[in-house]
């Protein structure tokens, strides 16, 4: 067997739904991978957080610029009502697939309307967008051939 051809490393959708049980599994993975030696302020990057547990959607305060702030807050998340598992499923589909994936297939799979279906994927794309314009560095061109004799039209047909 070739390896890469007929089996490749990773999880199985079944596999992730058991790492992400529940909506708060998902949401401390986000927290653990965002922000590893603990909650960081998106906008001065101070530790001197003020979590506040019963201010959804914003349970953390800066004590230093005085935001208000989200696991959200920052990323692609910004601003959605979904649920981080459907987030972590959402990603797991893109990074997974060959292609890519429609919205109505999202639609279908993660059980949201279409149109949300739609600005996840937009978002996701958006966020994996390298933003580089192309030939932006040097560029190497082989057997090429610039100026010589400029050629008119009747040159160009055979008698």
């Amino acid at each position: 067997m070739a390896p890469g051809k007929h089996y490749r490393k990773g999880i199985s959708l079944v596999q992730l739904m058991d790492l992400f049980p529940t909506d708060e599994v998902a949401e401390r993975w986000f927290m653990d991978v965002r922000w590893p030696g603990g909650v960081r302020c998106p906008k001065c990057g101070s530790h001197n957080i003020q979590e506040r547990p019963t201010r959804k959607p914003q349970p953390y305060r800066c004590r230093d610029c005085r935001k208000d702030f989200s696991l959200k807050t920052g990323t692609l998340m910004q601003g959605s009502p979904l649920g981080y598992r459907v987030w972590v499923l959402a990603l797991f589909l893109y990074s997974t697939n060959l292609k890519s994936v429609s919205s109505m297939k999202l639609h279908r799979d993660l059980d949201v309307t279409q149109k949300t279906a739609w600005h996840l994927a937009h978002r996701i794309r958006e966020t994996w967008n390298d933003n580089i314009p192309l030939f932006a560095g040097p560029v190497e061109v082989d057997e090429t051939f610039m100026g010589g004799k400029r050629l008119k039209y009747r040159d160009l047909i055979a008698d």
